[in-house]
């Protein structure tokens, strides 16, 4: 894959990162609910879809407003003018234009996909919550299996995005997709957690399903997390090793050691074990989503610094 140009990340990068990572995570968590938990998980379900949803809306709009011209973002997707040399190994279908190895424009097409599938599924359980005793569990299975591949693409891509730029720290980083699907796991749980602990009691045992999946992928994302970090420091390039010591011990330290680690992964890991109250799962889910932000924000932010 060919080394994407240098570019400036701003925080609306960082934001379209996370949200589309945490709508991602929350319709597979759903859609895994819907398969394997019948009635008891009925909540997760209800609440994944149409928390998917809502977390994906703002991520075209962030694009836009980034790129500064709404026609940029479809010039990713069609081409008036199609031409077989638009791209290598192009996939050209009338106007629209399809490229395999390209990491912006298959994110592209997979959050255009992913938005159908995640407004569907949202629309199936709208559907049976307005009429009572209609069945969509086989049209939502269908959705859900599908959108639920869009989704580990759009959680992890981002990753790999960043592993196509000519920045040091990114071109060294193969776990790094790796830890995006991870976070997306981890804050899509969460998001969900976080909402349904505003039941109270009525939701513990729900509360107690979600713990089961939260301690897995925390684990996760603190091994892939690991993991980065060694690869990266195990390089030998020197923009690498500057780009790690800005992370590690620079000025990005504080945000990576207390914000992303400490607050983002510790703390909330040890609070599973401790009481299932809803007022400290809602602490715990908020302290995963604020860590989930802060690791994506500040792995992008050193990576920047360095150029070559």
């Amino acid at each position: 894959m060919p080394l994407l140009k240098t570019a400036d990340w701003p925080l609306l990068i960082d934001l379209y990162f996370f949200l589309a990572g945490l709508a991602g995570g929350a319709f597979v968590i759903a859609t895994i609910a819907h398969l394997v938990g019948g009635p008891r998980t009925r909540e997760v379900v209800r609440v994944g879809y149409y928390l998917s949803l809502l977390a994906l809306i703002p991520c075209p709009i962030l694009l836009v407003v980034d790129l500064g011209i709404p026609s940029r973002f479809l010039n990713m997707l069609i081409s008036l003018k199609p031409d077989p040399a638009i791209g290598a190994a192009a996939i050209n279908i009338g106007p629209f234009h399809i490229k395999p190895f390209s990491p912006m424009n298959m994110g592209a097409w997979a959050l255009l996909g992913f938005g159908v599938l995640a407004f569907l599924a949202a629309l199936s359980v709208f559907l049976e919550d307005a009429r009572r005793g209609r069945d969509l569990s086989a049209f939502r299975t269908t959705v859900g299996v599908i959108g639920g591949f869009f989704g580990f693409f759009l959680a992890a891509y981002p990753g790999v995005l960043l592993g196509a730029t000519a920045r040091p720290l990114f071109q060294n980083a193969s776990f790094l997709g790796a830890l995006f699907l991870a976070v997306g796991a981890s804050t899509g749980a969460a998001a969900i957690a976080l909402i349904l602990s505003f039941r109270g009691q009525e939701a513990g045992s729900t509360l107690g399903r979600l713990r089961q999946i939260i301690i897995p992928v925390l684990l996760l994302q603190a091994v892939t997390l690991a993991l980065f970090l060694v690869k990266v420091g195990m390089s030998g390039g020197e923009g690498a090793a500057q780009s790690l010591a800005l992370l590690l011990s620079g000025p990005y330290s504080l945000i990576f050691w207390v914000g992303a680690v400490a607050v983002g992964l510790v703390v909330p890991f040890v609070l599973q074990f401790a009481s299932r109250q809803p007022g400290l799962v809602a602490i715990s889910a908020v302290l995963i989503l604020v860590g989930g932000f802060l690791v994506k924000y500040v792995i992008i932010a050193a990576g920047q610094v360095v150029l070559s």
